[in-house]
C-alpha cells in the first residue's frame, strides 16, 4: 500500500526484505528474513491502485512497515530522475478555495463536493474514530481532486502562497463558531504540497504568488475594488462579470 504512514513506523532495509510480484491470487509477497535466528516471515499483500502509477519508477533498496488502527502495512518506496523544466507549453493559474477546492484558468471546476465532508468532519468528536476517518475521507477526496487536474501542455503552474489565509480570514469577517469550525478542516496546505509533488514529477515549474488583492483585482481591465466581489459573482464597472473564483 502506498500513502501516508503515521508516527509509529518501523523501517526495514531491502537486504533483509525479498519481493516477489504476481506469483499468485496475491499481488505481492514479502519475505522479512531475520538476521541472527535464521527466522523468516511471509507476508501476502495486495497492491493499492496508486502502485500502477510508479511502474517505470525504480524501487528503492528499503521499505516501511508500520499499523494503523490495528492494521499493518508496507509502504515500497520508489524513485526516478527530476526530470528537466518543460520549456514550451501554456502558463496555468489557479485558484484555491473553500467551496470549489480548485478553480483553474482555463475553467477547470473541481473539488466542489469537499464542502460537505468539512460539514462532516465538523459535527465529529475531535479526536474520535469516526474523527479520523473523516480526516481521511477528506485528504483522500482531495489526492483524487488534485490528481484529475488537467496539466498536459502546461509548462508552468501558478497558484496563490495561501499561509496564513484562514488567520487573514477571521480578521477581515466575522466568522460564527459553526463556520468557523468548518474553515479549520479546509486544508489548503495538502492541495498545495500534492500540486508541488506533481509539478517535480511532471517536470512543471510551480510558481507561488503573493494573494494580496487577487480577489479585487479586474481580470480584464486591471482595476482593484474591493466592493465588485459579490459572493460568487466579480463584477466591474468595465462590464466584465464573471465567476469570482475563476477571475
Amino acid at each position: 500500500r502506498i500513502g501516508d504512514w503515521s508516527s509509529d513506523v518501523c523501517s526495514s532495509d531491502l537486504r533483509f526484505v525479498d519481493i516477489k510480484f504476481d506469483l499468485n491470487s496475491f499481488d505481492v509477497w514479502l519475505k522479512l528474513n531475520s538476521l541472527g535466528n535464521k527466522m523468516s516471515l511471509k507476508l501476502p499483500s495486495k497492491k493499492y491502485k496508486l502502485f500502477e502509477k510508479y511502474q517505470d519508477w525504480k524501487l528503492k533498496n528499503s521499505i516501511q512497515l508500520y499499523k494503523q488502527n490495528n492494521k499493518f502495512y508496507a509502504n515500497l518506496l520508489f524513485e526516478k530522475q527530476i526530470p528537466k523544466l518543460k520549456k514550451e507549453g501554456k502558463v496555468l493559474g489557479i485558484d484555491i478555495g473553500y467551496k470549489d477546492l480548485i478553480v483553474s484558468s482555463d475553467k477547470q471546476v473541481l473539488g466542489h463536493e469537499l464542502v460537505e465532508i468539512y460539514q462532516k468532519i465538523s459535527r465529529k468528536r475531535q479526536g474520535s474514530k469516526a474523527f479520523k476517518r473523516s480526516l481521511k475521507e477528506r485528504d483522500n477526496l482531495i489526492g483524487k481532486s488534485v490528481n484529475r487536474l488537467n496539466l498536459k501542455e502546461v509548462k508552468e503552474l501558478v497558484a496563490e502562497d495561501l499561509k496564513n489565509v484562514k488567520k487573514g480570514v477571521r480578521k477581515e469577517k466575522r466568522l460564527t463558531k459553526k463556520f468557523s469550525n468548518k474553515l479549520q478542516r479546509w486544508s489548503y496546505s495538502k492541495v498545495l504540497n500534492k500540486l508541488s509533488q506533481i509539478c517535480e514529477e511532471e517536470g512543471i515549474l510551480f510558481t507561488k504568488v503573493p494573494p494580496a488583492y487577487t480577489s479585487q483585482k479586474c481580470s480584464v481591465c486591471g482595476e482593484i475594488c474591493k466592493s465588485n466581489r459579490r459572493g460568487k459573482i466579480y463584477k466591474c464597472s468595465c462590464g466584465n462579470v464573471i465567476d469570482a473564483d475563476l477571475n
